[in-house]
């Protein structure tokens, strides 16, 4: 009896000295480390400062650089010479823009205009004022808005002394445009009923270089409807 007793004591004893420590630390369940690790260390977590912020928006600024320039790079590697078109002008005040900026960019002489009739094509336009003058004065009215493509017909026909706004390669893009006029206060374009036949040019730029590509890229801000891209194979 006195044998069980100390047992019993030598066993409570054990188990006090284990529940306090005396043994080393308690093992952690196998799921728990897992868990554990996967919690977020609330004192590391603070507020950016206004200055990091900043630093972080410059580094995305950076990186969106660094794409662009991989975008002329691919066009043009090194400093290799290379064959660049710019989109479809079927509105000769946008091309005149575009003039006015290879002149600008010092291109002028590396450019040359290749011009196609094209099919298909939906015209926006506003409908025939009475006389020349009054179709002139107007189209100064919608360039003082804004408006950079404003073209105003002059050949015979039933559109005579029209303006038109724009030419689209689809009727949606067309109907587009229209929304756009009427939320900038231009009431009454229209959309031609039937596409027509657009006599449209192209702007073929020999020798850019991967700098040069880079400018373009930059002034092709002004044309968002227009592609920039390699040379076709039907280039002349």
């Amino acid at each position: 009896m006195r044998n069980v007793f100390l047992g019993l004591l030598l066993l409570n004893l054990a188990l006090f000295g284990w529940l306090r420590g005396m043994f080393g630390a308690h093992p952690v369940s196998g799921r728990e480390p897992a868990r554990l690790e996967r919690q977020v260390a609330a004192e590391r977590i603070r507020v950016l400062t206004d200055g990091e912020v900043e630093q972080l928006e410059k580094r995305a600024g950076e990186t969106k650089a660094a794409a662009a320039a991989t975008t002329a790079a691919a066009l043009a590697p090194d400093s290799t010479v290379f064959c660049v078109e710019i989109g479809e002008y079927a509105n000769d005040a946008a091309l005149a823009r575009l003039r006015e900026k290879l002149s600008e960019l010092k291109l002028t002489d590396r450019a040359s205009e290749q011009t196609r009739d094209r099919p298909g094509w939906y015209q926006v336009y506003l409908p025939s004022e009475k006389a020349l003058a009054d179709a002139e004065q107007r189209a100064e009215q919608l360039r003082a808005q804004g408006l950079k493509d404003v073209l105003v017909f002059k050949e015979e026909g039933t559109q005579r002394f029209a303006i038109g706004l724009g030419s689209f390669r689809d009727r949606e893009q067309a109907r587009r445009q229209v929304a756009q006029l009427e939320r900038r206060g231009v009431k009454g374009a229209r959309v031609a009923d039937n596409p027509a036949v657009v006599r449209t040019t192209r702007v073929l730029i020999r020798g850019a270089d991967a700098a040069s590509i880079r400018q373009l890229e930059a002034a092709q801000k002004d044309f968002p409807q227009q592609k920039l891209q390699a040379c076709g194979p039907d280039a002349p």
